[in-house]
C-alpha cells in the first residue's frame, strides 16, 4: 500500500499541471488499482475478525479513498457537462426555440452541482474549465434565445455576420447551434442585445403599419358606394 500511495502522490490525478483529459484518464487508472488494494484490505479485515486478531489500520488507504471520491465527483460532473453541451451543439436551429429553455435550466442545475463540489476541487484545472464553460453558457444561451425570435430577419443575421467576422449559415437546413456558438457571441454580447432590441422595435412598427394600412383600405371601401 505504501508503494501505491507514493505512486498516487507522484503520478496520480491530483497533479496541478495535468489537463482535464489527462487527469481523468489517470483517475480511472488509479481507481482500478485502488479497488484491488481495497479488496485485499477487506479480506485482511475479515481474517482479523475471524481469528480475533488486532485490527490493523491503513490510514493511507482511507486517505486515498477520500481523495479519489472527491476527484470522482469533480470529473463525473465535468464529463456530464461536456457530454451534454456537445449533444446540445448538434441541435438543428429549427428546433432551438423548443430546446433553449431546457438548456438554460440545465446550465442552472449544473452550476448548482458545481457549487456543491468539495471546496478543494477549485484547485484543479478541470474545475476552472468546467466553471468557465458553465458561466459562458449561462450568458450565451439567452443570446441564442434572442436570435431565435421571429423578429430576427435576414438583415439582422447579415449584421451579426459583419460584427463577428464569421459565416453563419442561418438560412440553411443544416444550420446547427454549434455554428452559432462558433461565432463567439460572448465577444459581441452587447451588439447581439442591441440587434435583438432593434428587431423587436422594428417588428412592432411594421405590425402597426400593416394595421394602419388595413384600416385605411377598410375605410376606403366603405366610402366607395353607389348614389
Amino acid at each position: 500500500m505504501k508503494i501505491f500511495r507514493e505512486d498516487f502522490e507522484k503520478n496520480g490525478p491530483m497533479q496541478a499541471d495535468l489537463s482535464p483529459h489527462e487527469a481523468l484518464n489517470k483517475l480511472k487508472d488509479f481507481k482500478e488499482q485502488f479497488s484491488v488494494h481495497n479488496r485485499k484490505f477487506k479480506s485482511y479485515n475479515s481474517g482479523e475478525k475471524l481469528f480475533a486478531l488486532p485490527h490493523q489500520q491503513y490510514p493511507a488507504l482511507e486517505k486515498t479513498q477520500n481523495e479519489l471520491d472527491k476527484l470522482d465527483k469533480l470529473y463525473t460532473l465535468y464529463s456530464k457537462v461536456t457530454e451534454t453541451i456537445t449533444r446540445w451543439e448538434e441541435t438543428p436551429w429549427l428546433q432551438i426555440t423548443d430546446e433553449v429553455v431546457g438548456m438554460k435550466d440545465g446550465i442552472e442545475q449544473f452550476l448548482k452541482d458545481c457549487m456543491r463540489l468539495p471546496s478543494d476541487s477549485k484547485q484543479y484545472p478541470a474545475y476552472k474549465e468546467l466553471k468557465q464553460r458553465l458561466d459562458d453558457m449561462e450568458i450565451v444561451l439567452p443570446l441564442v434565445e434572442m436570435l431565435a425570435d421571429k423578429s430576427i430577419k435576414e438583415r439582422h443575421w447579415e449584421q451579426l455576420q459583419e460584427l463577428t467576422g464569421k459565416v453563419i449559415p442561418w438560412d440553411q437546413e443544416t444550420f446547427l447551434l454549434k455554428d452559432l456558438l462558433d461565432a463567439d457571441l460572448l465577444a459581441v454580447q452587447e451588439d447581439v442585445e442591441d440587434i435583438s432590441d432593434s428587431a423587436l422595435k422594428q417588428m412592432k412598427i411594421e405590425k402597426q403599419l400593416r394595421e394602419d394600412i388595413d384600416a385605411y383600405w377598410d375605410t376606403a371601401e366603405l366610402d366607395i358606394r353607389p348614389y
